[in-house]
């Protein structure tokens, strides 16, 4: 089996037109057309994986999560059996660290919620014969959720994390990190553009605060990027605590006090700004490097949010690999 075998995530898609939708279509309008006939969109997301050529998938934020899976096949089994007819297996699952982690650090009843969350996810994975639960984290700025804030300006992205946001989210981490490994599941946190753990310095105070046992990272290269970080120093730094990666390309650096709207809206400017693997500013040659040097073995995660080509996009960046990065990693 080699070394590196490649999932994608189900964000992947995401894009309104690819079925015939409106282009310019909103995240609660494509939600809303979803959720009116889920069979036929996971079923079709299914077959894109599987003819885009990828051994896994992830599931995804909403509509597309482990909860809307398991309400629409009917049970952990027949979504297993949904996936193995096409090849596939799952890799992992996307979990709403932004709001649970985010109201776990509020409130008695958000740490409930959390809680819960988390351990039906790691219930669930169990069943599938997935161990890694990929959970977002919080925002650096003052922006909300869902509250659009056109106001922020470049010292808000700038200006250190405070020791003890760190120190409560990394107590949240901790709590839920205990409860899902009791199940044999890890939590590896996303390394989300313009949140508390994206930069270098963050990660590492992040993993540093963090229980290996029931903690770990999901470096994705493009969100790195994007908030101006180097993708391939963070992979160095946190292989050890890496359980699986999303391999994702950025054209360039962007701000975050230029985004501007609500949190679909910032994240369809982000959009603008990803790219096809191998064709950004990633160093992907170094990034093989550091896995190689390690003889790290796992999932890697080629994610396009809202590919407009979905199976194309991934067809590309799959070949990408195979003829350029494959080769420095021989057991890859």
């Amino acid at each position: 089996m080699s070394a590196i075998r490649f999932g994608t995530n189900i964000i992947t898609f995401y894009d309104p037109s690819w079925w015939g939708l409106p282009a310019g279509l909103t995240h609660p309008e494509w939600d809303r057309a979803f959720r009116a006939d889920p069979r036929h969109y996971f079923d079709t997301m299914l077959d894109g994986a599987r003819d885009a050529g990828v051994e896994a998938i992830e599931l995804a934020p909403d509509p597309a999560g482990w909860e809307a899976a398991l309400a629409c096949y009917g049970s952990p089994a027949a979504f297993q059996e949904a996936l193995a007819e096409r090849g596939l297996v799952l890799s992992s699952s996307y979990a709403h660290g932004r709001q649970l982690i985010g109201a776990a650090m509020e409130s008695v009843e958000g740490r409930a919620v959390a809680a819960d969350a988390f351990a039906r996810h790691a219930r669930f994975l169990v069943e599938m014969g997935a161990d890694t639960i990929v959970s977002g984290n919080i925002s650096r700025s003052r922006f909300g959720n869902d509250s659009p804030d056109d106001t922020a300006i470049a010292a808000d992205f700038t200006r250190p994390v405070s020791q003890e946001v760190h120190e409560r989210f990394a107590e949240e981490l901790n709590r839920l990190g205990e409860i899902v490994a009791r199940e044999g599941v890890l939590i590896a946190i996303h390394t989300d553009a313009y949140s508390i753990c994206s930069r270098e310095e963050d990660i590492a105070t992040v993993m540093s605060l963090t229980d290996p046992a029931g903690v770990g990272l999901c470096p994705d290269a493009g969100h790195i990027a994007l908030d101006g970080g180097d993708p391939v120093q963070v992979l160095r730094d946190n292989i050890a605590r890496v359980r699986t990666m999303h391999w994702k390309d950025c054209a360039n650096p962007l701000s975050g006090h230029l985004l501007r709207g609500d949190q679909k809206e910032r994240h369809a400017i982000m959009l603008t700004h990803f790219r096809v693997l191998g064709s950004g500013t990633v160093d992907w040659e170094s990034w093989m490097g550091v896995l190689r040097d390690h003889r790290w073995r796992g999932w890697a995660i080629e994610e396009i949010d809202n590919s407009p080509d979905p199976v194309a996009e991934l067809r590309r960046g799959l070949a990408h690999f195979h003829d350029h990065l494959a080769p420095l990693y021989p057991d890859a």
